[in-house]
């Protein structure tokens, strides 16, 4: 059975342990206001409060900031080897996915930004008590098209500020106003525990080794069949929808050329006690295939029927799925968006019938002949031939 769903990456993800780098690695974080930019005063709720920002090398910055109060992220990055996270808005749209469940006055932010003369950075972080629950900034300028600044986890005031101990995220939105609008930001992030490291706009959100489920097998296939040939006159099998070579367990979107350090991870996971790893399915057992989007962008993908069940043969990779008679193999073209840290989800059962049963063309497809041991692979051609594979033994 072929049960195709989309939902939000939930489970435990480690996040990409932060790499520093150039001139950031030197820069001394100098908090100022709580809620406002530069140490400029401002009143201690969640507004916004516009400064003068200081001079980078491509010209002057004004600010402004909004505290969120909560990360509006999920977070779905992993506090333990990394300080925070950052992205850059320079379309009211990119930071939809941000907004779902912000509060109405970060909505307002948003969309009262002139995105013609101004860009946001959203930063997060995190701090040990409920007293971490706001950003500050400083030191924010352009650099050769980069966003620069630091950013601090502010702490309580004073000994007698009441804290409760608890994991605290927090996020922020920082406007930018300058004439020439960066196109990547780099923030110097403090957390509540004093360490600090440099997070950049074009770090995944998501380590794609902390996902579960594996790509493919490593050694040789249990057996490779000299053909997989259906014995049924007028059988048709269904058509590629790639060419050439496949990217392994990665890529970019639909429409994209990137190879395995794109966007898009793509991973098995299988059911059964008895299975050796992510890469065995034994027969009549369920496998998942998983597509998440790592990074801090949307990133759009074609139709989720969009895939190709493949045995390896001596002649090649060869489709398991065929129709009788003329069958019209045809999909929508569509594009689907799939926000950061979201997936798409395929699930199917390792039998003839279950893996053409609720999928696409269902009412036409079989596969044929019967299985076989060896090696297979699923590749879903609506976003850069993305590609993972198991062995079946029988």
């Amino acid at each position: 059975m072929t049960d195709i769903t989309r939902r939000t990456t939930l489970y435990g993800i480690a996040a990409a342990s932060v790499a520093l780098a150039g001139c950031a690695e030197t820069v001394d974080p100098t908090p100022g206001d709580r809620n406002g930019t530069d140490g400029a005063d401002g009143d201690p709720g969640n507004g916004s409060e516009d400064g003068d920002g200081t001079d980078g090398d491509d010209g002057d910055v004004e600010t402004a900031v909004q505290q969120v109060g909560e990360a509006l992220s999920g977070p779905v990055w992993d506090r333990e080897r990394r300080r925070g996270f950052c992205a850059l808005v320079t379309e009211e749209h990119d930071a939809a996915w941000l907004l779902r469940n912000a509060p109405e006055e970060t909505v307002a932010f948003v969309e009262e930004t002139d995105f013609s003369e101004s860009v946001l950075a959203y930063v997060e972080s995190v701090g040990p008590t409920t007293c971490h629950g706001e950003l500050s900034f400083a030191d924010v300028g352009v650099e050769d098209g980069t966003l620069v600044a630091s950013a601090t986890v502010g702490g309580p005031d004073d000994d007698e500020d009441a804290c409760g101990e608890a994991i605290t995220f927090s996020g922020a939105f920082l406007r930018v106003t300058t004439d020439a609008r960066p196109e990547s930001a780099r923030v110097s992030i403090t957390d509540g525990w004093d360490e600090t490291a440099t997070v950049r706009s074009d770090d995944p959100l998501i380590d794609p080794d902390g996902l579960r489920g594996d790509v493919r097998p490593d050694g040789d296939p249990p057996n490779v069949p000299a053909s997989f040939e259906c014995d049924v006159d007028g059988f048709e099998r269904h058509p590629q929808g790639y060419e050439g070579e496949v990217n392994w367990g990665g890529g970019g979107g639909a429409g994209s050329d990137a190879g395995g350090d794109g966007p898009l991870v793509l991973r098995i996971t299988t059911e059964g006690d008895d299975a050796a790893d992510n890469t065995t399915v034994l027969r009549g057992n369920r496998f998942w295939v998983e597509l998440t989007n790592v990074s801090a962008r949307e990133v759009h993908v074609g139709n989720q029927g969009k895939y190709n069940l493949e045995v390896r043969t001596e002649s090649g990779w060869t489709e398991l799925r065929g129709a009788d008679g003329d069958a019209a193999f045809e999909y929508t073209d569509e594009a689907i968006g799939v926000s950061p840290g979201e997936s798409l989800e395929w699930e199917f059962e390792l039998t003839e019938s279950g893996l053409v049963e609720d999928g696409p063309h269902a009412d036409a497809l079989r596969v044929c002949p019967d299985l076989v041991p060896g090696r297979y692979r699923f590749v879903f051609w609506g976003a850069a031939d993305l590609a993972v594979a198991f062995d079946y033994e029988g």
